[in-house]
């Protein structure tokens, strides 16, 4: 450690042990061991201040009257558990901030503010704004981070070296980070990466060039205790917000809109090789793709497991509402999307609300709706793979209301994929301007048509869902009453029977009655 001035040597060494002392023996008289153990008792953790404008490294750092200057004195101090680095409101840092040492979940170390004003801003250069790197128990509070736009670096960037137990204990709250050269906030990395216990809330990422907030494992389901909550991702050139290698985690009350931009099979919310997550109480819209891929508004993607997206709102994607897939022996298995809106999506490459994908297996896709006004070329709902990549299989689809207008398909199953077992049956589709449900290689304008040639949809509806205004597009998940039911919809008890894994309520946060029938569609 380099050399201190002299308070903060004794600020350094009460956060010791102080239990080093060479003339320490047996010979040590019984009288003095009380007052030596007094000695060894652990000092209060410390807190330091930095100030842009007004510090001085030549100074303490342990009040705001003796804050330090500059970057380089922080990262130059080894900070213990407990510990608080306090930057100033309103100031600006260049430079890199790469602070050393480990706090623990008991006593962790937090990176936070002081004083009045506006959020302490750290442009890192050619660097990440803010790294944390092999260290425990980091709390980063209320700064904004940014770095060059060519850096090809993440503005907030935490990442570990393989260990067991992995590192933990990370906590990243009220931060903002924008127009970053790789991701805004970035905890992970796909060779290492290892970080349990990660909590990213009511942050803001924007304009970076790859994804907006992320967090990331190396292998299946290689991080664990997870939740990204109350945030917002927008602009970003890859995805907005996403968790990979992930499990038991959630993602929810969170907003991505118009990310996408740079690069095709991009999603605006979603998990992809991970074990029991949740994505909900979301929405997320006009995410795009320059290319063929993807695009779309939420995903789970291949070699999942236990995933569900439920109470999402996804409209004005170019890609799906919902991607729901496997791919080659990246399985997807035993998921759920339930109780979502899809309003206008697949605006490009023939996507349209639902597109279920190649190894997905054992799922299932209940009570959402998906409605559809424009004339895109892609299905309401959609069953396709390659032989590569394989088709869905054992897939139930129930109790959906699925409304497209203008000659969309409302229902579009591959032949491969209508050989696998996947079923249909509690649906509603309607469209005023024709029904097309194809099935294979065929085309069927009437449910009956279809029921005789597939012997699905034996409980089917072709009725108006007979929705309370419908076809107005809005922002903010909650303001869409015109999509419940009126009193007299045919949709009304006319699903299944509810039952325990169904959830415990509906879009709008109205518990499920465990005794009766099922709606068709979001509301109960």
């Amino acid at each position: 450690m380099p050399a201190k001035d002299n308070e903060t040597t004794k600020v350094t060494e009460k956060t010791s042990t102080l239990c080093r002392h060479s003339h320490f023996s047996s010979r040590v008289p019984r009288v003095l061991l009380p007052t030596l153990l007094l000695v060894c008792l652990p000092a209060h953790a410390a807190r330091y201040y930095l100030d842009a404008t007004n510090g001085s490294d030549a100074r303490s750092g342990l009040a705001a009257a003796e804050a330090w200057q500059s970057l380089a004195k922080a990262n130059a101090t080894v900070f213990q558990p407990g510990d608080e680095l306090l930057l100033k409101r309103g100031e600006r840092w260049h430079g890199s901030l790469q602070p050393q040492g480990s706090g623990t979940p008991a006593k962790p170390i937090r990176l936070g503010t002081y004083g009045e004003g506006a959020r302490p801003v750290i442009d890192g250069g050619a660097a990440p704004a803010v790294l944390i790197h092999n260290q425990d128990a980091w709390i980063i509070e209320s700064l904004e981070v940014t770095n060059q736009k060519d850096s090809k670096q993440d503005a907030l960037k935490i990442w570990a070296g393989p260990r067991r137990p992995h590192y933990h204990f990370i906590r990243i709250r009220d931060c903002v980070a924008h127009d970053a050269g790789g991701s805004g906030i970035h905890v992970g990395e796909g060779s290492y990466g290892n970080y349990d216990d990660v909590v990213i809330e009511d942050c803001v990422s924007y304009n970076n060039l790859d994804s907006g907030i992320f967090i990331q494992g190396q292998d299946f389901a290689e991080v664990r205790n997870l939740a990204i909550r109350r945030s917002v991702a927008y602009g970003n050139g890859w995805d907005g917000i996403k968790i990979y290698s992930g499990r038991d985690g959630v993602i929810e009350y969170c907003t991505a809109y118009r990310n996408g931009w740079k690069q095709d099979a991009r999603v605006g919310i979603w998990c992809w090789n991970s074990e029991n997550i949740v994505i909900q109480y979301c929405e997320s819209y006009e995410n795009m793709t320059p290319g063929t891929a993807d695009g779309g508004g939420f995903d789970i993607d291949w070699s999942c497991v236990h995933c569900i997206i439920q109470y999402c709102y996804s409209h004005d994607n170019d890609g799906a509402g919902y991607l729901f897939m496997g791919s080659g022996r990246g399985f997807t298995t035993r998921s759920a999307v339930r109780f979502n809106i899809s309003l206008n999506d697949g605006r490009k490459n023939e996507y349209g609300g639902l597109l279920c994908y190649g190894t997905l297996q054992d799922s299932e896709v209940y009570n959402n709706l998906f409605y559809f006004e424009g004339a895109e070329t892609g299905a309401a709902i959609h069953f396709r793979g390659t032989k590569e990549d394989g088709y869905p299989s054992n897939v139930r689809v129930f109790n959906n209301i699925v409304v497209a207008e203008q000659g969309r398909a409302v229902l579009r199953v591959a032949t491969e994929a209508a050989k696998q077992n996947n079923t249909f049956d509690f649906n509603d589709y309607c469209s005023s301007s024709g029904l097309r449900m194809i099935w294979g290689g065929e085309t069927y304008s009437d449910i009956a048509e279809f029921r005789r040639a597939t012997r699905l949809e034996e409980h089917g509806l072709t009725a108006d869902p007979r929705l309370k205004t419908g076809g107005t597009i809005v922002t903010g998940r909650l303001p869409l009453d015109g999509y419940r039911l009126l009193p007299d919809s045919p949709c009304r008890n006319s699903g299944t029977t509810y039952e325990a894994a169904f959830g415990n309520q509906d879009y709008w946060g109205k518990p499920l009655d465990h005794g009766k029938r099922l709606n068709i569609g979001p509301e109960q």
